[in-house]
């Protein structure tokens, strides 16, 4: 289809920026972890084992980033070849914090709301959704969806609430169960994956506090 050649050829540099500053935002959080860790360790050379286990965790989380961050291209050319032939038209449900691909299984890829683009496709018909899933660590966050957007649906809940006031103030929203249900749909991944999460940030903040204690 020659809409779809010029729509990925007039918006590359879009995806293409938006990938690399997805990427970029993880690799200096893992940096920022490592430093702070090593900093701490080598301030206070207590809990070794642990400290050791998170700098390979750190370490390894930039590698994997560093790594996925280049793979830019390829997952372009993938895909642009899916959708040259005959544009695969996906229909989609708007939540409050993502945006729903309906799957033909009945599932939902859910993405992230937050750093979407709705690009116009040269089909006036259709638009293009570029965007990302939101758990932190995914071997595939990048997607790249056609739809119609006179089809957008709103998830019931979502749609009943869209015209009431929120008690909540919009700066707790991201921490709503709502919003972190979201982010998986395994119920396990999802109580793990914030466990894990506070209690990286608790050590790292608690190193940051004694190594500024230190210093002064």
């Amino acid at each position: 289809m020659d809409f779809v050649a010029f729509d990925f050829s007039y918006y590359k540099r879009t995806m293409e920026g938006m990938y690399h500053s997805y990427y970029l935002k993880r690799i200096v959080v893992m940096a920022v972890g490592l430093l702070i860790t090593i900093l701490y360790t080598i301030f206070f050379p207590e809990s070794i084992w642990i400290n050791l286990l998170l700098i390979l965790l750190f370490g390894a989380g930039g590698i994997f980033f560093i790594r996925q961050r280049m793979q830019f291209h390829v997952l372009y050319d993938d895909f642009l070849k899916a959708n040259e032939r005959e544009p695969k038209i996906e229909k989609l449900e708007e939540d409050e914090f993502t945006y729903n691909v309906l799957l033909e299984n009945g599932e939902k890829l859910r993405i992230n709301k937050n750093g979407v683009r709705n690009l116009p496709s040269n089909n006036k018909e259709l638009t293009l959704l570029v965007g990302f899933t939101k758990a932190f660590f995914s071997k595939q966050p990048f997607h790249v969806v056609y739809y119609n957007m006179f089809d957008l649906t709103y998830e019931e809940k979502y749609r009943l609430s869209k015209n009431r006031v929120s008690r909540v103030p919009r700066f707790l929203r991201p921490f709503t169960w709502r919003n972190l249900k979201s982010s998986s749909t395994n119920l396990f991944r999802l109580i793990i994956g914030n466990l894990l999460t506070l209690y990286l940030l608790y050590r790292l903040i608690r190193y940051v506090i004694s190594i500024v204690q230190t210093i002064l």
